[in-house]
């Protein structure tokens, strides 16, 4: 993991204002930054400071109550608001303007008989078949209206171009999964469970967002 890829491994999992994590990020680099002009290396910078999980959750037992509140918050908008800028893999066919007008959101699963837990489990099922490349085991939990405008081999395809793209191509090996959060969307008489989940590489950290529909099955698969 490079100096990048840690800061933003420690970001991912603050559990606070966006003000307070920015602050933070900025003196964690100030650090580094400080240790290598002393001389150190960033293997001995990073053997020094410890895993990522661990300096962001001794920094998250010191927040106030109304830091947690706010990085709640700020997890929960985030969800909702992230397609801006993701890199699509599957798109599912609505229309946006109408998708996007006043949704009631609700902890997902809750419409569908299910638990937060349990959604987010089944999101993190993808992430691993994505990393097997099992493509056509993917492809199969895709709706029936998807599969007809498309090829499993196009759809294989999408995906290893995206994989080629995001996060400077090499990722590494699967470290461990990270912060995951969900929101159930209701829209114009359509359900859709909005998963966001956190994947630690040994080169990059990757933020997939999967989004299914009221009967599981995969209608959105985003990587940036």
């Amino acid at each position: 993991m490079n100096q990048r890829s840690y800061a933003k491994a420690v970001a991912k999992r603050l559990t606070c204002s966006k003000a307070r994590r920015d602050e933070f990020v900025r003196d964690l680099e100030s650090d580094i930054a400080s240790a290598l002009a002393e001389g150190e290396t960033w293997e001995q910078v990073e053997r020094r400071m410890g895993d990522p999980r661990d300096v962001a959750r001794d920094f998250n037992e010191d927040l106030s109550d109304r830091e947690l509140a706010a990085g709640k918050k700020r997890k929960r908008n985030k969800v909702i608001g992230i397609v801006s800028g993701a890199v699509v893999v599957v798109l599912v066919v609505l229309a946006a303007v109408a998708w996007w007008a006043t949704p009631k959101t609700a902890p997902a699963g809750q419409g569908i008989g299910l638990s937060e837990q349990d959604v987010l489990a089944q999101a993190q099922k993808v992430v691993a078949l994505v990393d097997a490349s099992d493509y056509e085991a993917i492809f199969a939990l895709a709706p029936e209206s998807l599969q007809q405008t498309m090829t499993s081999r196009e759809f294989a395809d999408a995906i290893e171009e995206a994989r080629a793209t995001v996060g400077g191509g090499d990722w590494g090996s699967f470290v461990s999964f990270g912060n995951a959060y969900g929101v159930e969307i209701v829209q114009m008489g359509q359900t859709q469970e909005l998963t966001e989940t956190m994947v630690v590489y040994e080169n990059a950290v990757i933020t997939y967002t999967i989004t299914f529909d009221g009967s599981m099955q995969l209608t959105n698969l985003f990587m940036k």
